[in-house]
């Protein structure tokens, strides 16, 4: 099994090349479908304990694989099913990125705007969190806002404190402020790119107020308490919906048969359940979707699909999906496009294992977006034995595209 090596292409705006080329006729389109879906069963075969891969084609899903168990018999005994979900872990952050450019959209924003204004009152706030001396939503967005670095430093020196992602860590971050270097005319430079989640979680925070401010009131009303549910339902009427995605939430319901994760060594070991909490959800990580929710969303915010669907389906304007597709907003920063459309490739990865448990248990899922409108969703409920990654798994079955 080859690994993937990731393209390096300069990016150039996807939704100005639109379908200009024509699509091929509908048994070369049948014969792509085929193939793809051959290359990726060939792929996750027998890699894992369970997974689930569903292609879409303009956001509308025409395959789903499945094999595995979902639970093993320690957990009561559960198939992989079209519709099984699982914890989508970092994949959430590609969700988040078109949730954040809606809510800009709606504010006459654009992602150069500074975030200041748009955090809770009474934080207190450092460097790079004050009006007139703000990281900005694109620093947000790329993971190059100077919060992973700061971290980095406070714990070298044994004072990284409460930081977390949820409402009380987010608040300390703020206050530690980042570098002066992360506000001057070098601020996109890739060498102050450093992976942080909690880029993605305070648009738990400031998501709900933009999207308050868009209905005419001042923005206020969210809260510690308040604030994951807000997002939630932002995220559930602007993009699940639309999608197709019916309860998607960041918590398992009692009768759920969820996806646990599993080390596939270890044939008679509990799984882990991973289960999220409402007050924390989807901004970083959480939402548990099926592979065919990620197909579906990824295809719905495709630039190259989205002429496919009425303007009241699809889930970004123009302007907003040149923006994620040239900055790689809410995808893997190895993520690369090309004049030639049909050599665009974007994806996100997210990946869930037991830190403390053993042997470790692992929980995997990925959503592509590959040339001509194919998209792709995959959950797998444990390390691959060959070793290579869900993304790269697709990514290899998608490249003759």
């Amino acid at each position: 099994m080859r690994a993937f090596v990731p393209l390096r292409h300069s990016i150039l705006p996807l939704c100005a090349i639109g379908l200009a080329a024509g699509s091929p006729p509908a048994a070369a389109q049948d014969s792509r479908l085929d193939q793809l879906e051959r290359n990726l069963a060939q792929e996750f075969q027998r890699k894992f304990v369970g997974y689930s891969v569903a292609i879409a084609r303009h956001g509308r899903v025409k395959r789903t694989l499945v094999s595995g168990l979902a639970r093993r018999e320690a957990d009561g005994r559960k198939l992989w099913g079209k519709r099984t979900r699982g914890n989508v872990a970092s994949v959430s952050k590609s969700i988040t990125a078109i949730a954040v450019l809606q809510a800009l959209d709606a504010n006459g924003l654009t992602i150069e705007a500074p975030i200041a204004p748009y955090l809770p009152d009474g934080w207190t706030r450092g460097r790079g969190f004050r009006d007139g001396q703000s990281v900005t939503f694109r620093q947000l967005l790329t993971h190059t806002s100077g919060m992973g670095q700061r971290f980095d430093r406070l714990k070298a020196n044994g004072n990284e404190g409460p930081w977390g992602n949820d409402w009380d860590g987010l608040r300390f971050a703020v206050e530690k402020g980042v570098a002066a270097q992360f506000l001057g005319p070098d601020k996109y430079d890739t060498g102050n790119r450093s992976y942080k989640n909690s880029n993605y979680a305070l648009f738990r925070i400031i998501v709900p107020k933009l999207w308050r401010l868009a209905q005419g009131t001042d923005g206020t009303g969210v809260t510690k308490s308040n604030h994951g549910a807000l997002f939630a339902l932002y995220v559930g009427e602007r993009i699940m919906v639309p999608s197709g995605v019916e309860g998607a939430s960041c918590t398992e319901p009692p009768a759920g048969g969820h996806a646990y994760a599993y080390d596939w060594t270890d044939p008679t070991g509990a799984g882990s359940a991973f289960n999220g909490t409402l007050q924390n959800c989807g901004a970083h990580a959480g939402w548990r979707l099926s592979a065919s929710h990620l197909a579906r969303i990824a295809g719905r915010a495709d630039c190259n699909s989205a002429n496919n669907w009425p303007d009241n389906r699809q889930l970004l304007s123009p302007g907003a999906c040149f923006a994620r597709t040239v900055r790689r907003l809410g995808w893997d920063d190895d993520s690369n496009g090309t004049s030639d459309r049909t050599r665009n490739r974007y994806w996100h990865g997210g990946t869930l294992f037991s830190r403390k448990e053993r042997p470790r248990r692992t929980l995997q899922s990925c959503m592509v977006v590959l040339p001509d409108g194919f998209t792709v969703g995959a959950i797998a409920n444990s390390d691959s034995r060959d070793g290579q990654s869900v993304c790269s798994k697709i990514l290899d079955a998608g490249e003759f595209l």
